[in-house]
């Protein structure tokens, strides 16, 4: 592991994980997502759009920390970034506090039981408290060819 993985800089998220990239990258999250209840109406879109983006950003670095580490859960976590964000990116209907909402509300919590989730394992394995052995019950599928 290298030491550049563990934290011990920048802005704490609420559920720190030991792993420098993911708390650096979910603090920033928590951040953005925060500005939601007192954005202006005319800024959510674009507060949307950032969020969305930052997810993307986020799960493609999370994605390589991962295959650097051979994480055994790569598909499956990889499969649950792909699902978050096609509901982070769905619009929310009608009004400004319908967005306003759907971002600090369900964006919000979809992240945190993903950081509670997937992503405390993840971290978990990186930090070495966890073996490849201990993922051998998984069936997880193969990661197609890419084109």
């Amino acid at each position: 592991m290298a030491s550049s993985d563990i934290s011990g800089q920048g802005a704490q998220p609420a559920h720190p994980l030991g792993v420098a990239l993911m708390d650096d990258d979910h603090a920033r999250l928590e951040e953005l997502i925060g500005q939601a209840p007192v954005a202006a109406d005319a800024d959510l879109p674009a507060l949307h759009e950032a969020i969305v983006r930052e997810l993307e950003a986020h799960f493609s670095r999370e994605e390589d920390l991962m295959r650097a580490h051979d994480f055994p859960g790569l598909h499956c976590h990889m499969a649950q970034h792909r699902f978050l964000v096609e509901e982070a990116r769905r619009p929310a209907a009608g009004e400004s506090s319908a967005l306003r909402h759907y971002i600090a509300v369900h964006i919000a919590q979809l992240v945190e039981s993903h950081v509670l989730t997937l992503d405390s394992i993840t971290a978990a394995f990186i930090r070495g408290e966890f073996s490849s052995a201990n993922f051998d019950n998984l069936r997880l599928p193969v990661e197609p060819a890419r084109p």
